[in-house]
């Protein structure tokens, strides 16, 4: 079985169910047995705990009265290796990408470190992900080395001028002339030129130059808790160890062919970590409606500023009761305010297939876009004024704007709703942004705050 067939089976999109049919997993994954159900249950029993990883529930179905295997996605994207039933080896990777086709590495960069994904270091992938794992994995390999390396005693020449009473072959011999024609009194000093064995050698303080940096990101917030905690000991017995050593800050240290291969193993690590990159394959996930959220608020905090708005992420509307339930909410969480003057723009991320559905008659869109609308005319209840504006953004392959309008003939209030799709493509940016602009509007002409919700 080749990594290219496992790749052209290994693609689910996220908040859907994928099915693999007994012919299939016969043809692309070569699997075959006398009887196919019993294979595909051990597949799917041998693959429990990394399917789990990715939250994808798998089940043996019956499907024109032959045994399938049904997989169902959550709302994490992500990588995990896959486990062969035949031989009880990993053999490829299962990817779960956007579920309308969205590129999430090219996506991701632009988010800075509002969301990172997150990695395990339990599963390795078999082949490249698009998503680059952090470099602690390099910096605790370092760390582990480093240690063992520090064992070895390398020990290099190095030149060193020394003070002694005594000349020799190697004295600097101009340098005592002009001393001594400035001072005679230090006619009997010379300063002598002498080769060293030792330890401590410009390498090796090249090598705690990138030490000092592995501890910094091993203590960053970068880092996982419990990764953190791990080397938390090992942290610290370095740290005290670095107190009496010399470090000579490098941006890459030159490997040689005459070095113990251990050391060679040590300045590969220590060039991965200055250059920031790493040779590691692990499994990843991402909480894809959080990664659509974050991806609306970059999109609209630029918009903002062009305007000179001021936008606050997340915002916590409290709900107070005296005696609270244990199902009560505790407070309302728009994903982004924007405010300029006494003019306000709620925002609110919604991952959903809306408007890919819109001529679908779907009682489960009816109700989903019912607690949608429901959601944002909640925020809509905290704008004291009688007119408001809603915008709902939803992925959609280009940008897209319909308008809805709800009136209160009782309170003489009116709320305009307009369902904005947004494209999740990175070279539709710019246009997304131009288009958002024209729909976010602050000029005086208009008296009413408005809400915006993605």
């Amino acid at each position: 079985m080749s990594k290219m067939q496992v790749l052209s089976l290994g693609q689910l999109p996220t908040l859907s169910s994928t099915i693999w049919t007994c012919d299939k997993v016969k043809q692309s994954w070569k699997w075959k047995g006398r009887s196919m159900e019993a294979v595909m249950q051990r597949f799917v029993d041998l693959n429990q705990k990394n399917l789990s990883y990715l939250d994808i529930s798998a089940c043996i179905e019956s499907v024109n009265g032959k045994p399938a295997i049904k997989l169902t996605t959550s709302r994490f994207v992500g990588a995990i290796p896959i486990i062969s039933p035949m031989n009880g080896k990993a053999v490829g990777d299962l990817t779960v990408i956007g579920r309308f086709g969205e590129d999430v590495g090219e996506l991701i960069s632009l988010l800075d470190s509002t969301i990172k994904p997150e990695y395990s270091d339990e599963l390795q992938l078999l082949q490249d992900s698009q998503m680059t794992p952090p470099i602690f994995i390099e910096c605790c390999k370092y760390l582990e080395l480093y240690e063992q390396a520090e064992k070895f005693k390398w020990g290099k020449f190095t030149n060193e001028v020394r003070t002694s009473r005594q000349p020799s072959g190697s004295t600097l011999w101009s340098e005592h002339a002009i001393r001594t024609a400035r001072n005679p009194m230090e006619f009997s000093v010379f300063h002598n030129k002498c080769n060293i064995l030792t330890s401590d050698h410009p390498e090796w303080q090249q090598l705690n130059y990138v030490l000092q940096l592995a501890i910094e990101e091993l203590e960053s917030q970068r880092t996982p808790l419990r990764t953190r905690a791990v080397y938390s000991s090992q942290i610290a017995r370095m740290k005290i160890k670095l107190r009496d050593k010399r470090c000579s800050p490098i941006d890459q240290i030159k490997l040689r062919t005459s070095d113990p291969y251990i050391i060679k193993q040590l300045k590969e690590l220590a060039n991965n970590i200055l250059r920031n990159s790493t040779n590691e394959k692990l499994a990843w996930r991402m909480d894809y409606a959080e990664f659509f959220e974050r991806y609306i608020q970059y999109l609209l905090s630029d918009v903002s500023k062009k305007k000179g708005a001021r936008e606050v992420n997340n915002p916590h509307y409290s709900i107070r009761m005296r005696n609270r339930p244990s199902w009560a909410l505790n407070y309302l969480e728009p994903d982004m305010i924007i405010q300029k003057g006494d003019k306000q723009i709620v925002v609110d991320a919604k991952y959903k297939s809306h408007l890919f559905n819109w001529n679908k008659d779907s009682e489960d869109i009816k109700e989903t876009f019912r607690h949608d609308l429901h959601q944002i005319l909640a925020y809509c209840s905290l704008n004291g004024m009688t007119q408001k504006q809603a915008i709902l953004v939803y992925p959609f392959s280009d940008f897209i704007c319909h308008e809805v309008k709800i009136y209160s003939s009782v309170t003489t209030s009116e709320v305009k709703v307009l369902m904005v799709g947004i494209p999740m493509v990175k070279n539709k940016i710019e246009e997304v942004k131009t288009r958002l602009n024209e729909v976010i509007n602050f000029d005086n002409k208009f008296h009413h705050k408005q809400v915006l919700i993605c």
